[in-house]
């Protein structure tokens, strides 16, 4: 009885209200997180069967190519579409058609064939975000592998009716087709596959979500922490009664934090030409050359970029955990009160880890929007890849949110409610009431 009795005690202890509440937010942040996994995998398989292709070509064969394109098999139908190229500008015609990839199979690729000879096709895409599911497969992609499988049908048709194979030929049925990748970065464009590229650029950037989700939480706890402990041990009030203005403790908690936070933004930056630099030199020149080319290197403007808004993420934690730390009860309390910012911290985190938060349906994107640290972890993308607009966006809405948090801030600290926020109207009424009988 004695074990049950404790064993209920110790179950009462542990699954308290503000725990369940954390697993709540947290099932219904990860609910939110599969709602956009699947639009974006949705997404992904309806781009899968959408080819777009510019045939220069214009012979029978590359016609029956693309009728084969159109229905593989007999369970699998593609919408092929023909596009016209206005110039060799593949950037200009990307956004020109409004597009993210297409195919070009150039003029003499039946020759090619013909003649026994590798064909050339051109596989051009466009990069937009490091995102992990904004680079898969794609249906021009997919229409690579169709072409090649479609080739080589007709070249083992070809070559069986003869009745004898060369050396030569058997080594075009293996491998008929030369495909030449081009990837677009913003008005730019490289002859490298967009796969190799985004492996390079993003192991620049790996650790930029999780560095900024640590500073927003490592800060954050601090403060409410620091907050908590001089209110619990009135060296607060001590501080607030001495013969010196509220604003001006104020003042020096948030210099203080902005000092630490800027010093965080710059190890981060130091940390990450380190580690960068290590990866690069690793690359071969031409490589090197292809990222500075497309402008996807990391340079002292973007670190600076990317710093400010990191800055700005922390200061905005801050300022809100010293809001939340003037209604802490006790240490167990202020653990529970930095819930609100891990979660509003974890959701956008997560999802651009996996997707291009730009590119979300409108109210899961607004949501995240509303969220002033989303905007810190969309930095990245919105340097190297010329977002401006978003860049300068998110930059005035955290300014715009943590000037509102300072502002409570100070009202609570120039008030009482620093001191009676945490004990509720019953713990006034009755701290009123005891000075009334005295």
């Amino acid at each position: 009885m004695k074990f049950v009795s404790l064993f209920k005690k110790e179950l009462r202890e542990m699954l308290s209200v503000q725990t369940i509440i954390m697993l709540v937010f947290l099932l219904v942040i990860m609910s939110l997180m599969g709602v956009m996994l699947n639009s974006s995998v949705e997404e992904s398989e309806s781009e899968s069967s959408k080819i777009t292709i510019c045939n220069l070509d214009g012979t029978d064969f590359t016609e029956s190519v693309l009728a084969y394109l159109e229905h593989p098999t007999a369970d699998m139908q593609n919408e092929v579409e023909i596009i016209s190229l206005e110039s060799d500008d593949y950037a200009a015609e990307l956004d020109r058609l409004g597009i993210k990839t297409f195919i070009v199979i150039p003029e003499g690729f039946t020759d090619c064939i013909v003649n026994g000879e590798q064909a050339d096709i051109v596989y051009v895409s466009k990069m937009t975000s490091l995102a992990s599911m904004a680079n898969i497969n794609t249906g021009s992609e997919t229409a690579v592998a169709l072409i090649e499988a479609a080739v080589k049908t007709a070249l083992y048709t070809d070559k069986v009716q003869s009745g004898i194979l060369t050396d030569d030929e058997v080594t075009v049925l293996e491998s008929p087709l030369n495909v030449t990748e081009q990837t677009v970065v913003g008005d730019k464009s490289e002859e490298i596959s967009q796969l190799l590229l985004y492996s390079c650029v993003y192991s620049q950037s790996l650790m930029l979500p999780l560095v900024v989700y640590i500073l927003i939480l490592l800060g954050s706890q601090t403060m409410v922490n620091a907050v908590a402990a001089e209110k619990l041990d009135k060296t607060l009030e001590t501080l607030l009664s001495a013969p010196v203005s509220r604003l001006t403790v104020l003042s020096a908690k948030m210099l203080a934090a902005a000092v630490v936070a800027l010093l965080n933004a710059a190890i981060y930056m130091v940390g990450t030409d380190s580690m960068t630099s290590a990866v690069t030199g690793t690359l071969s020149g031409d490589y090197s050359d292809i990222l500075n080319s497309l402008g996807l290197s990391f340079t002292t403007k973007s670190y600076i970029l990317i710093g400010i808004q990191m800055l700005l993420s922390t200061l905005i934690a801050l300022s809100v955990s010293l809001i939340l730390g003037a209604f802490a009860k006790n240490v167990k309390s202020s653990q529970t009160l930095m819930m609100p910012i891990m979660f509003t911290a974890l959701f956008p985190f997560m999802a651009s880890m996996f997707v291009d938060i730009s590119t979300l349906p409108g109210a899961v994107r607004y949501l995240l929007y509303a969220i002033p640290f989303t905007h810190t972890f969309m930095a990245t993308d919105n340097v190297i890849f010329g977002k401006t607009s978003l860049y300068v966006g998110g930059l005035i809405y955290q300014l715009v949110f943590l000037v509102i948090c300072m502002t409570i801030a100070i009202k609570i600290f120039t008030s009482d409610k620093i001191f009676t926020a945490s004990e509720g109207v019953g713990g006034c009424r009755r701290k009123k009431s005891k000075q009334a009988k005295e």
